[in-house]
């Protein structure tokens, strides 16, 4: 039986890393503010984005830290998160499905 392969970004044609500095008191909180500006141009222009996390492991990696290297990033330089932009299938979402009785319980 062959496994299915989920690709990490999705498929994604377009991946925005964003890298942040720890050395720095907002270092990656600054990098965190990118993030959320970046998704939000994206649905200002009608791009479609996702915030995908793991890119400080990523970047921990031999792989990673030669990618690093060959862009001109600092060493010190963490990865933050990684934003993937496209459009969407249309119609692809569908409607959401009906809420579980009685999973939200009231106090």
């Amino acid at each position: 039986m062959q496994k299915s392969f989920v690709h990490t970004f999705y498929g994604a044609p377009t991946v925005v890393v964003v890298f942040g500095d720890p050395t720095l008191p907002f270092g990656i909180a600054d990098g965190n503010l990118v993030i959320g500006n970046l998704l939000n141009a994206a649905h200002a222009v009608g791009v479609d984005s996702c915030y995908i996390w793991r890119a400080e492991e990523s970047f921990e990696s031999e792989e990673g830290k030669e990618l690093k290297k060959a862009w001109g990033i600092p060493d010190n330089y963490v990865g933050v998160g990684n934003v993937i932009l496209g459009y969407g299938k249309l119609g692809s979402i569908g409607p959401a499905p009906a809420r579980k009785e009685g999973y939200i319980k009231k106090v």
